[in-house]
């Protein structure tokens, strides 16, 4: 039997990693001294990936939106799995490790890639959450769009203040997320160009809905039975 050698973590340019870990370590300690952590780790609850995504299939599942309302949730769920692709992809082949002085004891670990640091999936996640309610609520709100980009990207740089990432990690995620949303709407960051369009969302919803009434039709007569 052959055993597999494990694969060796790809190692950043030394003078880039040096710059990156120096800078990094002073935030953390400097935010360390000023912020309340519990602060921090609400900031980290609002970018959690599982948040969003019950947030939003809760929402979907609604009978009470508009088609239109429905399909910009279904795209947000399109973005979802082409932010985890894209960040789940360069975590496997860069495999940088996380800061030495992140607090594992209040860090939850969702997926093995996790681990790894490079990109950050909160600032990518946070960034496409951001870039994506400035496309829909652009011709609505303004307000809206300047207090989402305010949290995305003070939620991406929570993660080097908490020690859970690195400056350069969070540099990688940020255009990570703004990319995922181009992905998602054919590079025109407009509701119009969406991957999914109205009829399509609504036909998916048919779909869940009629699976949904015959699972709960032979649940039925299960119990009858």
């Amino acid at each position: 039997m052959t055993v597999r050698p494990r694969p060796v973590p790809r190692k950043m340019p030394s003078s880039w990693s040096a710059w990156d870990r120096a800078v990094s370590v002073k935030l953390f300690h400097a935010s360390s001294r000023t912020i309340p952590r519990k602060y921090m780790i609400l900031l980290e609850y609002s970018g959690n990936g599982l948040v969003w995504l019950f947030a939003a299939l809760a929402t979907w599942c609604l009978p009470s939106i508009t088609p239109q309302q429905r399909c910009a949730i279904t795209n947000f769920l399109v973005a979802f799995v082409v932010d985890l692709i894209l960040v789940g992809s360069l975590k496997s082949l860069i495999r940088r490790p996380r800061p030495i002085y992140n607090s594992s004891g209040d860090f939850i670990l969702v997926v093995s890639v996790d681990r790894f640091s490079f990109p950050s999936g909160h600032a990518s996640r946070a960034f496409y959450v951001a870039a994506f309610a400035c496309v829909y609520f652009f011709h609505w709100s303004y307000l809206v769009c300047i207090l989402a980009t305010v949290w995305g990207v003070v939620t991406a740089l929570s993660r080097a203040a908490m020690g859970r990432h690195y400056v350069g990690d969070i540099c990688a995620g940020m255009p990570l997320g703004i990319l995922t949303v181009a992905i998602t709407t054919k590079g025109c960051f407009s509701l119009d160009s969406m991957l999914v369009d109205a009829q399509q969302a609504q036909r998916l919803y048919e779909i869940f809905h009629a699976c949904f009434a015959w699972f709960r039709l032979s649940n039925g007569l299960i119990h009858l039975g």
